[in-house]
């Protein structure tokens, strides 16, 4: 007779919405990196001389390294669940649009509301997508 006698490990709890939160605001860090960086070249208002210019750059290479490694906290928060798209496609769809409305906001200067685009993070959390899913496709649950 075999004895069995090896620990039973219970599965490991799911994410939570913390990494979703963090790759959010990853991608709204690259997004405005990108646009700042984009604008030095460009745009006369963002830069005041060659100092503005080189301040503008630094400003933008230091949110794209934020980025990277708030990415990389948040990819190793989600455990097991590193492959699942849900926790990818919505996050960084809704960190793209924070920093294409923050960036535009901050070249137009609209400083009373730059906090209101952040707003938007109330989509990243997992009850909020699941409960939105379930408006939008009413007959996903009814099997036939």
């Amino acid at each position: 007779m075999r004895r069995n006698n090896a620990p039973v490990r219970p599965p490991r709890p799911p994410a939570t919405t913390v990494p979703d939160l963090l790759l959010a605001l990853a991608v709204s860090c690259w997004t405005m990196g990108a646009v700042f960086f984009v604008a030095s070249f460009f745009n006369a208002n963002v830069t005041a001389g060659e100092a503005g210019r080189v301040l503008a750059r630094f400003f933008a290479a230091a949110l794209i390294v934020t980025g990277v490694f708030l990415a990389l906290l948040g990819w190793g928060l989600l455990r097991d669940e590193r492959a699942r798209a849900d926790h990818y496609v919505v996050p960084m769809l809704v960190g793209l649009i924070i920093g294409g409305i923050e960036s535009a906001m901050f070249l137009w200067p609209a400083g009373n509301f730059l906090v209101a685009p952040f707003l938007l993070l109330i989509f990243v959390f997992r009850p909020v997508r699941r409960h939105i899913s379930r408006m939008l496709n009413p007959l996903r649950g009814i099997t036939g």
